[in-house]
């Protein structure tokens, strides 16, 4: 079967062609941490822990995340954290009024967990797992995509394809799929098929084409830091720097959130705080 000259390699050549410019496109988007000043001693700014720690891992869903909103909301009343023995494990939640600031979506899922499983207004913390990795996948994509939200709503993130840029590689993906059309149509016309089946077959083609270019450019791509995010991120991670010097902080469990306060869901945030030490990593946060 001799093909045309502009059908022989016209598939390849113009899907490989648009997936070089796809994986450029993504690799030029993607964020970077920024350089970091020198070390802070205070919170520079007003973003809550959860925030913080996605903007300083480059907008990936991290269990630090939720760690931190636990800590914070012990550190702004909502929570109590205490622990009867000499064991951290043996940690638990009781639940409190708080101090009167209006919770956003994610520290009132949070919040709800703990209440949900709480017996007398406490919990202890492993009685917070999820008992299913399915309902444990659920809770943390509802938990991440809210704070992504508020870190739009914020000003320090964006989505890492834009309107525009993303009807541009789906217009462009037209190209290969038409051409999958073109070539399935010549093909099926050779082996002297009907004209329904042609075109029938050929859609086929050109769909599977275009539906595999379409879910790559739809994927739920992480964020990027805005110019904004960029100035912020470097205030954290210069506060950061602070935190690991200071003497301690790697030997915090969990209930010293009452004398420690939010520097202490920062802490966390930031990564600071030990991996076995995290509150919520093996529980929650599954």
């Amino acid at each position: 079967m001799d093909w045309p000259p502009f059908l022989q390699l016209s598939v390849p050549v113009t899907l490989a062609v648009w997936v070089v410019v796809t994986a450029v496109t993504l690799w030029r988007s993607r964020t970077r941490l920024p350089e970091i000043g020198p070390a802070l001693t205070t919170p520079p700014g007003e973003e809550p822990p959860a925030v913080v720690s996605l903007m300083v891992n480059r907008w990936r869903p991290d269990e630090d995340a939720i760690d931190s909103t636990l800590l914070d909301l012990a550190a702004r009343g909502f929570l109590e954290l205490r622990q009867p023995g000499d064991d951290p494990a043996e940690t638990t939640v009781r639940l409190r009024k708080g101090d009167g600031r209006s919770l956003t979506p994610y520290e009132q899922q949070v919040l709800d967990r703990v209440q949900r499983l709480a017996v007398a207004g406490e919990a202890s913390l492993t009685s917070l797992a999820f008992r299913s990795w399915s309902e444990a996948r659920r809770w943390r994509s509802a938990f991440y995509r809210e704070v992504i939200e508020e870190a739009r709503t914020r000003g320090l993130s964006e989505p890492r394809l834009s309107r525009r840029i993303r009807r541009t590689l789906l217009g462009t993906a037209l190209v290969p799929a038409g051409c999958m059309f073109a070539s399935w149509m010549w093909v099926a016309a050779q082996l002297h098929a009907g004209l329904a089946d042609q075109i029938t077959g050929a859609l086929i083609g050109a769909g599977a084409v275009f539906l595999a270019m379409y879910l790559a450019v739809e994927l739920r791509w992480s964020d990027r830091s805005t110019p904004q995010g960029m100035r912020v991120a470097a205030e954290w991670l210069a506060y950061r720097a602070h935190l690991v010097a200071v003497e301690g902080v790697t030997d915090l469990a969990p209930a010293d959130v009452a004398s420690w306060g939010r520097e202490m869901a920062f802490a966390s945030a930031l990564g600071v705080l030990p991996t076995e030490e995290a509150l919520m990593r093996s529980r929650v946060a599954l």
